[in-house]
């Protein structure tokens, strides 16, 4: 992986030192900061051997290659010489049929970075280098699929580097992928584990579409937002004081601890559990002037895993209460950071064959709130995308005596927020 990261950090410097070569074609105005765009498009992984138990012995079955279409939601950044996006794969499609297929490896990407030295223009091609938050999961050949757990890897860097060629509104991509963490200890048997290499690398092409949401219906207002420093508190000095909120959109939360109580009692699981999608509720105040922000948000997810007969549970409901400072408008960009502190209650469900096993926990987190506001037209805005990560490092729970470590990052990808008393006062001042 240093060597990887070593490759990527040159390739970076010198396509910065041509970079300075260039002369922009284009100014540079707040409103092209950003483009959003959809792909849609298909990666390939190559063949790989791995153990299976065949006839109670062990023998090294082939796992065939195939292709994993999938779709990506992301951004065109900085005037074009950054991407920003996340990958939901839709599939695993067989290339020919047969029992060598008869696996799982699915490749998603939780968020993504990628560098263009070049910015991107229609009919020019350009070279790009990335990085992304990757999470891979994996389930060998196996005699008998239905039982077999998936394991899962949460944070996998996984460098890429490709080409973009397009015209008008539509782009071509390609790419290939390096996948570092391609070794899994997997139990071919609830007493018996093997090691696995999978693929560290896939091809991957695609076409993108991209369109323009950033921008008013009035040129007048398009004029007003332009004219803003490139960077700049997000106030102006005809803001409201402040503004109430409410918000929604769709999470997911990653285990970042292993658990002692499952790695002892059952070391064929994940030990790390994720959650499955969920829905982020929030309601708040913004003080514009001063660049803070609260908001109390309601959080319900489920996390499981199962195999060989196990499968264990838990149910999290939680209300934060999070402080945030907004620290720069930066061409309609704004992160911020914060402080939270959640009531959680935990219900942990374990099913065997011996029976069920429950137990329920309450208390306060303590935990750190980080994000980023899309805001074109700064707090003339009622209607905003927000992202939001929460890491709550300190969960935990006890299970038969054992700790049950889950410490956790929650990732609200994407939030619809809504200032209702900016909306009256648009209503009312185009009247």
């Amino acid at each position: 992986m240093k060597k990887v990261s070593l490759f990527l950090l040159l390739s970076v410097a010198l396509c910065s030192t041509l970079l300075g070569q260039e002369t922009p074609e284009a100014t540079r105005q707040r409103l092209d900061f950003a483009r959003t765009y959809f792909e849609a498009g298909a990666a390939y992984t190559p063949s790989f051997k791995g153990p299976m138990i065949q006839d109670g012995s062990i023998t090294q079955a082939t796992h065939a290659g195939k292709l994993h279409p999938y779709l990506t939601w992301g951004g065109f950044h900085f005037w074009g010489h950054a991407e920003f996006y996340v990958v939901f794969p839709l599939a695993n499609l067989n290339i020919q049929s047969g029992p060598e297929h008869d696996y799982l490896l699915k490749h998603s990407v939780v968020t993504g970075a990628r560098y263009l030295p070049w910015a991107y223009q229609p009919g020019k091609l350009r070279p790009y280098v990335g990085l992304s938050w990757s999470a891979l999961d994996f389930r060998p050949r196996h005699a008998s699929p239905e039982e077999a757990p998936v394991l899962i890897n949460n944070f996998v860097p996984a460098p890429d580097a490709g080409l973009l060629f397009g015209q008008s509104k539509w782009v071509g991509r390609l790419a290939v992928n390096y996948l570092p963490k391609n070794t899994w200890e997997y139990a071919v048997s609830p007493t018996q584990m093997e090691t696995f290499r999978t693929p560290s690398w896939s091809l991957q092409a695609g076409i993108i579409y991209t369109f323009e949401n950033g921008k008013d219906k009035d040129e007048a207002v398009n004029e007003r937002w332009n004219s803003y420093p490139r960077r700049s508190k997000l106030a102006t000095e005809d803001s409201p004081k402040g503004d109430w909120f409410v918000g929604i959109g769709p999470s997911t939360s990653f285990g970042l601890q292993p658990s002692a109580y499952s790695q002892a009692a059952y070391p064929f699981l994940n030990a790390q559990l994720n959650s499955g999608n969920y829905w982020d509720i929030a309601v708040g105040y913004q003080w514009n002037q001063a660049g803070w922000f609260t908001a109390l948000s309601y959080r319900n997810p489920t996390f499981s895993t199962h195999g060989y007969g196990v499968q264990q549970q838990v149910q999290k409901t939680s209300l934060a209460l999070e402080l945030s400072k907004i620290l720069v408008d930066w061409g309609g960009f704004a992160p911020f950071v914060g402080l939270n502190l959640a009531w959680d209650q935990l219900d942990y469900l374990e099913t065997t064959e011996a029976g069920t096993l429950e137990t329920q926990d309450r208390s306060l987190q303590p935990g750190l709130t980080f994000g980023w506001d899309i805001v074109p037209g700064k707090t003339d805005e009622f209607f905003i995308l927000r992202t939001n990560l929460r890491w709550y490092p300190f969960s935990r729970f006890e299970v038969e005596g054992e700790s049950f470590q889950f410490a956790q990052l929650e990732y609200n990808l994407i939030q619809a927020v809504f200032y209702p008393e900016r909306f009256l006062k648009q209503r009312k001042n185009r009247r």
